[in-house]
């Protein structure tokens, strides 16, 4: 009951989605097998656009409102960004995934409390995806302050505090910024919400400044 949104990434198996298999499926009233695994799979292997999925609750009196299954760079989406800064995370991706779950989550949820699991493969997650996350947070809450959440918590294995070393450059000698809006589609599949990403040019970064490691 900390959390009343997830996003988890679409990696299965020993992963926090494949972790939460049981709870998702009991408390959401949606079958893993036959809905939630199957559309993380084609996410992850099959889809090549950039794609948020929105799995609403169908339970009455669930925890949860809801989950998004978020692509990461275990997705085949990623590929066409991941030359871009060498070993480094793609930083339009990740803030851009990042800010349009928490918009979807807080705006057509009306989520208070989300709580994000890391969107990569297991022990790859990075200071600059924690920081991604952090900034679009801000962004959002910046730009919709009726609809901030009351908190946002980091879920799941791979994560420790060396990774929020980052939160220290956002915002550095008082220099703000801002979000820069991006192309979103929906599409309908089955019972689930597609929330297609484009934005003109994956080779800009959002943060012009490289992260401290």
């Amino acid at each position: 009951s900390e959390a009343d949104v997830v996003i988890v990434s679409t990696e299965e198996g020993f992963s926090p989605l494949g972790a939460s298999r049981k709870f998702f499926e009991d408390d959401l009233e949606i079958s893993y097998d036959e809905e939630i695994y199957p559309l993380a799979n084609w996410n992850r292997f099959e889809n090549e656009r950039v794609t948020l999925i929105a799995l609403a609750s169908r339970r009455l009196g669930s925890l949860l409102r809801g989950i998004i299954l978020a692509p990461g760079e275990n997705c085949r989406s990623y590929s066409q960004f991941s030359s871009a800064y060498g070993h480094r995370p793609h930083r339009n991706y990740y803030y851009n995934v990042s800010y349009e779950a928490i918009q979807y989550a807080c705006r057509a949820w009306g989520a208070e409390c989300l709580a994000m699991a890391h969107l990569c493969s297991c022990n790859r997650f990075h200071v600059d995806m924690a920081t991604c996350h952090a900034e679009s947070l801000a962004h959002f809450c910046d730009e919709w302050p009726t609809s901030a959440p009351k908190s946002f918590t980091f879920s799941g294995c791979c994560i420790d505090p060396d990774h929020f070393k980052g939160l220290q450059s956002l915002n550095g000698e008082g220099q703000s910024t801002s979000h820069r809006s991006i192309k979103v589609t929906t599409e309908s599949k089955g019972q689930a919400l597609l929330l297609h990403l484009d934005w003109k040019s994956p080779t800009i970064a959002l943060m012009q400044q490289p992260v401290a490691k």
